[in-house]
């Protein structure tokens, strides 16, 4: 697959309402967490881009893309960059996942083939939808959805329908925390405690 067919997002968690502050803005290995997800994409993707609606994005020299639809969660965010993208497959990371790589991307545009998007697929039979590779044609799909004021996003994966890629410790990188997000300060506090962990 050609890397000029490729861009990417990056999500920044909305309101973090649980957080109580910015989850993009905050510092994990003395680097926020949307620089994390900017450096995991920039590697597989022609052009990187952050869905957010707060001007503090704008220093990290990436187009920052605003919800078209405030308010109505991840589906709003993934929509506008659907409309934004000018490429056939855009890959959508949230920011609160730092420990997802890079390689997860490529093994799910391997995968892809005509589904209209790929998610990965672990511990059983959990999807993660703010971690997956969409067609720009789904944004006719979340448009639709958005009209009829649904706003989940496993509804929208359904209807799409996906290719199931699924992650185990098969896959050269995995690892138990890969998809481990940060929602509460405990969560952002076991964080750091695992990235200082893992360098020892």
């Amino acid at each position: 697959m050609n890397r000029k067919d490729i861009s990417g997002f990056i999500l920044t968690g909305g309101k973090s309402s649980r957080m109580g502050t910015d989850k993009g803005m905050l510092l994990l290995d003395r680097k926020p967490l949307v620089l994390h997800a900017l450096e995991t994409l920039d590697e597989v993707a022609e052009q990187t881009m952050i869905s957010a609606n707060d001007s503090v994005y704008a220093q990290f020299s990436h187009p920052v893309v605003k919800d078209v639809f405030r308010d109505i969660g991840p589906m709003g965010g993934i929509y506008s960059c659907l409309r934004q993208s000018v490429t056939e497959f855009n890959i959508f990371l949230s920011c609160d996942t730092p420990f997802v790589p890079s390689a997860l991307f490529v093994l799910l545009l391997q995968h892809i083939g005509n589904s209209s998007c790929a998610l990965p697929v672990h511990d059983g039979n959990r999807i993660e939808p703010l971690c997956a590779i969409y067609r720009k044609s789904c944004a006719e799909t979340f448009a639709e959805l958005i009209e009829k004021g649904c706003y989940k996003m496993h509804d929208a994966v359904d209807r799409l329908g996906y290719a199931a890629v699924e992650i185990d410790n098969r896959s050269t990188f995995y690892d138990r925390h890969l998809f481990f997000n940060i929602n509460t300060l405990d969560d952002y506090k076991f964080a750091l405690q695992y990235i200082e962990d893992k360098k020892l």
